[in-house]
Order: structure tokens, then C-alpha cells, then sequence
């Protein structure tokens, strides 16, 4: 019998076996643990793929079988559907609280843009290691930046270009500490000049008021992450673009505002309540034409859940 002929029965005989010990209540969390377990499909796809002897392919799988058996107990642990983000967060709480300063380098730092009248469009270029990032609220600066955690300092770097202010902000390389537990950031910007704001992020929980801001751009690169983001309609046109490994995505966008979405994107959770399917990976609100205010969302992801609402 060939390894392709038994492949499915396999994986379904295995889940099936799961699904009647939780319930017979062997097995606590037994749905959890079998969302934990889905990539063993793709390692089970994959090697019944292999151009090798069906006999090494039933050898492969037996060693991943026990391998997985050996760690069973670590699917019980409270986890994100990306568990290997969830270890990685487990190791650096990036959302303590701000008073525990148990470590000896916690630190707190503000930074801030002076205010200009002359300037008229603003360029944030966040590129930073992981943590818990909030953007939210209105400051007479043009920004400013607060962060808690020991994580290391921020570098802030700003340059005027012909009505346009570039802010770059990033942690100083050469102080960033091996041993982090918590890094907070938390920003604001000043209402009046329209935005573009570039994220470049590793694992990192993002949360997104920008209800406040006149938005043209934003792009997102991000790794594991969690990203809510909240968009207004003082921009008539907003142009935003999510590219994240595995991550839990969700975006709100006002009902009054017509948006349109093209998800490049494979092995996802997708809901995009209130959208219409117009075409292959493209969804429109039903306003979206007769709109004078547009909203434009490119998300391309691996293994992800996305989520985009109307407010």
C-alpha cells in the first residue's frame, strides 16, 4: 500500500481519536489542543510528498508521532492559535505592569518632535524589536513618545524636507540587553499634518487608534503579531498595507467610508463582515464606489487570522 493511500485516513483516525478522549474526558482543552496540532498536517503533507521509499516515509512519520507524544503535555498550556509566538511571549512579558521594576536596567524615556506650523505632512518610520506598541491620542507636539521596560533606549532621528517631516525611530543597537522582560511604547501625534507611517516590527502586540490622524499610508512588516487597528475618516484616501507571519489581524473602518480589500494570503481565518466578494482576493464595502472617502487594505500573510469590521 502506497503512503499517499493512508495519509488522510491517518490524520483523520488521529483527530477523531483527540476529539472522543476530550470528550470521554481524558483530555482537557482538547479543541485547543487540536488547533495547536494542525501543523503536524502540513509536516504529514509534506513528507507523504518526499521522492523516497514509502517504508523511510512510515519511519519519518512514526518519529514525528512519538516526538509529538514526548511533548504532549505542552499543548495543554494556555496558548495563542501560533504557539511558538506564545512561548516567545511566555519568555518576554511585553504588557506587565509598569511599576514592576525587578529588573535592575528598567527604565522609563520620552522623546519629542517640537511642533511646526510650516509642516505639513509627517513620515513615522518605526523600527523596533518586539514589545506592546500603542499609538492613540493627540499631543501639541508634533510627537511624542513614551517607553517603559528594560529593554534598552530608542534613538529619534528627525529631517525637514520641503514641508515634510521624516521621524525615525528605533532602539539604539548598541544598548539593546540580552535579558528583556517588558518594553511599552506608547505614542502620540499632533492632528493637523496628514501621516505615513512605515512599522517595522519583529514578535509584537500593535495597537492602532489612528481615529484622531489624517492617514495617507500605512505599512506594516511585521513578524508573529497581534495588530488592532482602528482607522478614521479625516483622509479621502488612506492606503494601508499589512505583510506579518503568523498573526491575529483586526482592522475597523468606518461604515461611512467605502473600503476595499485585497488578501493575498493562504492558510488564514478570514472574516470581512459587511464586504462583498467582487472578484479573486478582493472584497468592497457596498458604498465603496459611491464613497467619496476610500479606504485601501493590502494584507499578505502566512497562517494568520484576519479580521477587518465596520464601525
Amino acid at each position: 500500500m502506497k503512503f499517499r493511500h493512508v495519509f488522510w485516513p491517518v490524520i483523520l483516525i488521529a483527530l477523531g481519536l483527540l476529539i472522543l478522549l476530550s470528550n470521554l474526558g481524558f483530555v482537557n482543552s482538547g479543541w485547543r489542543i487540536l488547533w495547536n496540532l494542525w501543523p503536524l498536517i502540513l509536516v504529514f503533507w509534506g513528507i507523504a510528498v518526499l521522492p523516497i521509499k514509502d517504508l523511510y516515509k512510515i519511519i519519518s512519520v512514526i518519529i514525528i508521532l512519538a516526538f509529538t507524544v514526548t511533548f504532549f503535555n505542552r499543548l495543554t498550556e494556555k496558548s495563542p492559535w501560533w504557539g511558538f509566538h506564545n512561548g516567545w511571549q511566555n519568555h518576554y512579558n511585553w504588557s506587565d505592569d509598569d511599576n514592576d521594576t525587578s529588573s535592575g536596567t528598567y527604565s522609563e524615556q520620552n522623546l519629542s518632535v517640537p511642533s511646526d506650523s510650516l509642516t505639513k505632512h509627517g513620515v513615522l518610520d518605526l523600527d523596533a524589536a518586539a514589545g506592546s506598541f500603542t499609538i492613540e491620542g493627540l499631543t501639541s507636539d508634533f510627537l511624542s513618545f513614551h517607553k517603559t521596560g528594560d529593554i534598552g533606549n530608542y534613538s529619534l532621528t528627525s529631517k525637514d524636507t520641503l514641508g515634510v517631516k521624516r521621524i525615525n525611530l528605533s532602539l539604539e543597537k548598541d544598548h539593546v540587553r540580552s535579558s528583556v522582560h517588558s518594553n511599552k511604547v506608547d505614542i502620540k501625534l499632533n492632528e493637523k499634518p496628514s501621516w505615513k507611517m512605515i512599522f517595522d516590527i519583529g514578535a509584537a502586540e500593535m495597537n492602532l487608534d489612528l481615529t484622531n490622524y489624517i492617514i495617507d499610508t500605512i505599512s506594516v512588516d511585521a513578524g508573529a503579531s497581534s495588530i488592532k487597528m482602528k482607522l478614521g475618516d479625516k483622509s479621502p484616501c488612506t492606503h494601508v498595507s499589512l505583510n506579518a507571519g503568523a498573526s491575529s489581524i483586526k482592522v475597523e473602518v468606518p461604515e461611512g467610508t467605502g473600503c476595499q480589500i485585497n488578501s493575498e494570503s493562504f492558510l488564514i481565518s478570514r472574516n470581512f463582515k459587511g464586504f462583498d466578494k467582487k472578484a479573486d482576493r478582493m472584497y468592497q464595502t457596498s458604498n465603496f464606489n459611491s464613497s467619496k472617502k476610500k479606504i485601501y487594505i493590502t494584507v499578505e500573510t502566512a497562517v494568520s487570522s484576519i479580521e477587518v469590521n465596520r464601525y
